[in-house]
């Protein structure tokens, strides 16, 4: 990850014309790199750069991200 801002789920799916919950299926398949936020760990952010790269190697026939929460 480089330094540029992570977006919450929110954000994202407004970013790719998704639905909220749809990102958070990708996330919780690991078919998006996703990362644990907050104070407890709860939340869930997403580099918008590293969620396309991993959905145009999806759509490419890579497979799943290895990137994961936490």
């Amino acid at each position: 990850m480089d330094s540029t801002a992570l977006v919450d789920a929110a954000t994202l799916a407004a970013n790719l014309g998704q639905a909220k919950s749809s990102i958070y299926r990708l996330a919780k398949a690991n078919r998006i790199p996703s990362y644990a936020a907050g104070p407890r760990l709860r939340g869930v952010r997403f580099d918008l750069r590293e969620v396309r790269e991993a959905l145009r190697r999806s759509i490419q026939g890579a497979g799943p991200v290895s990137a994961g929460r936490g």
